[in-house]
């Protein structure tokens, strides 16, 4: 399946809000592969050409930490679904998102070199 991730990032983090994050990674999968990776910087992006940004690239998911509703309505009626909720690594989460283990409110964290995920309890 052919598809773009995107990843607003704080540093190699998922960052903690979509709409304050200085730079977005962006994945292409091919055939179920990672064929590309680039960081692009949106820190002087208004919210709008950061929404925009997005759609022009062609993403169709977004691994976010917290997003306001009105972030999250504008990335579905441009077709892009997104995971949010989600904090700590990004290349760990975007390793279980490849592989169908990655869900809304989770935690991804490295512990003793190895990768950690978890579910956050008692989030709603």
């Amino acid at each position: 399946m052919d598809m773009k991730i995107a990843i607003p990032l704080f540093g190699t983090r998922i960052s903690p809000r979509f709409d304050f994050s200085p730079e977005i990674r962006i994945i292409t999968v091919e055939d179920g592969k990672v064929v590309n990776q680039e960081n692009f910087p949106v820190a002087h992006l208004n919210l709008t050409q950061r929404l925009d940004q997005l759609a022009s690239n062609g993403v169709n998911k977004v691994i976010c930490g917290g997003i306001d509703g009105f972030c999250l309505n504008q990335l579905g009626s441009r077709g892009i679904e997104v995971v949010h909720n989600v904090a700590g690594d990004a290349e760990i989460a975007s390793g279980l998102f490849m592989k169908g283990r990655l869900r809304p409110d989770f935690c991804c964290d490295r512990r003793r070199q190895r990768g950690f995920c978890a579910w956050r309890r008692g989030y709603k």
